[in-house]
């Protein structure tokens, strides 16, 4: 999925779409990522009713809410119509007639990272993104990072399967491939919500059934919730063929 940006918008005056921006949305790479302005609320705060403002800050907060569970549950998988794809974004910024808008989503050609979008909003806004440094990553942002590095170079990555198999009707990207040698890689967080972890071993059960001549492995982090103990066992079991390792073992063998 290609990154891309939108700009959100409150628009003062329906009458004559004035408008002023607050905040943007970033899809793609890494995201989605959300960033609301506390200087353009403050700024709303002291020309609106009380009443609506609080109602435009709880749609906010909404959303927020809603990207941050996306980005780290990774619920939006390839299989399924993304969240935040420039095409939902796109649909969304024509639809728009309320007091929230959206601009039409601007193609970004730079790896999407938390990194670059703090630099993407203070170039917007002129603040600094609050960031939360304590906070450890979670595995598919530092999965998708990693296979990404140079390290992987003659690699093939996120490669739709379409790729391997043309006439496949199935809409999967592949993490890692190395064509030549029929080797796959895929990483999975034994420790996601039930939900999320059901659609990636969904989407492992596609890949394996259509791709039987290829060698696949799953890379993942050992897996601390006792749910995620007893996911990763069973899949094993059921995945016979198929080869696992530890994250922390496979960057030490790359």
């Amino acid at each position: 999925m290609e990154s891309f940006y939108s700009i959100i918008y409150y628009k003062t005056n329906p009458l004559t779409d004035e408008m002023v921006s607050i905040g943007l949305l970033a899809g793609g790479g890494e995201g989605p990522f959300m960033y609301i302005s506390n200087a353009r609320l403050d700024l709303l705060k002291k020309v609106l009713h009380p009443n609506t403002f609080l109602s435009v800050r709880r749609h906010l907060k909404f959303l927020f809410e809603k990207v941050g569970k996306h980005r780290n549950e990774a619920a939006g998988i390839l299989l399924f119509d993304p969240v935040f794809s420039v095409e939902q974004m796109d649909l969304l910024s024509q639809r728009s007639k309320n007091t929230i808008a959206y601009s039409q989503p601007t193609t970004i050609n730079e790896w999407l990272d938390s990194n670059f979008f703090t630099e993407l909003t203070k170039s917007f806004f002129g603040e600094t993104r609050n960031s939360s440094p304590n906070k450890r990553p979670v595995f598919h942002l530092k999965w998708k990072s990693f296979y990404h590095s140079v390290k992987f170079k003659a690699w093939e990555r996120d490669l739709p399967i379409s790729s391997i198999l043309p006439n496949s009707s199935l809409s999967l990207r592949i993490d890692l491939a190395d064509l030549e040698n029929k080797k796959i890689i895929k990483g999975i967080d034994f420790d996601l919500s039930e939900t999320s972890l059901n659609r990636k071993l969904y989407e492992l059960e596609l890949i394996s059934n259509a791709l039987q001549e290829f060698q696949i492995t799953i890379v993942y982090p050992t897996p601390k919730k006792n749910s995620g103990k007893d996911a990763f066992e069973a899949t094993k079991d059921k995945f016979m063929k198929l080869g696992f390792q530890g994250f922390s073992e496979f960057k030490n063998l790359n």
